[in-house]
């Protein structure tokens, strides 16, 4: 019965979650736009060449001082509207992980690997591999 008991607390320890960082707290904001390519264009100051289905934008504080993180992005119209659901998804990854991109759009090597789900690999790990 002991060991149950101990087996149960341990579970439950596991369970714990960790007090939140200072700098972990972070607000998004979704601004519901029909014309992100237009919204977006506005908010860079620039002419976009390609269609933009949507974009992020940071504050770096609000009033209150706490991170802010604008994505401006079209509602799906329904629950299978997957492309725009996947624009809000690749936003908020905006949000959380900052800029990703190399500048023709794709995701940079390690972080289109980590996406993945690959493990990054120390120097020291990948020369005692070969």
């Amino acid at each position: 019965m002991r060991r149950v008991a101990w087996a149960a607390l341990a579970v439950l320890a596991g369970c714990a979650t960790t007090p939140p960082q200072a700098g972990d707290h972070l607000t998004v904001v979704w601004n519901r736009v029909e014309d992100a390519h237009a919204a977006c264009q506005k908010l860079s100051g620039q002419p976009q060449l390609f269609a933009i289905r949507g974009c992020s934008k940071w504050n770096q504080t609000d009033a209150a001082g706490q991170r802010v993180c604008a994505i401006y992005a079209p509602m799906p119209r329904s629950e299978m509207d997957t492309q725009r659901f996947a624009t809000l998804g690749h936003e908020l990854l905006h949000c959380f992980d900052g800029n990703w991109h190399d500048r023709w759009g794709r995701m940079n090597p390690s972080e289109s690997q980590a996406a993945a789900g690959a493990e990054r690999k120390s120097a020291g790990a990948a020369a005692a591999a070969n």
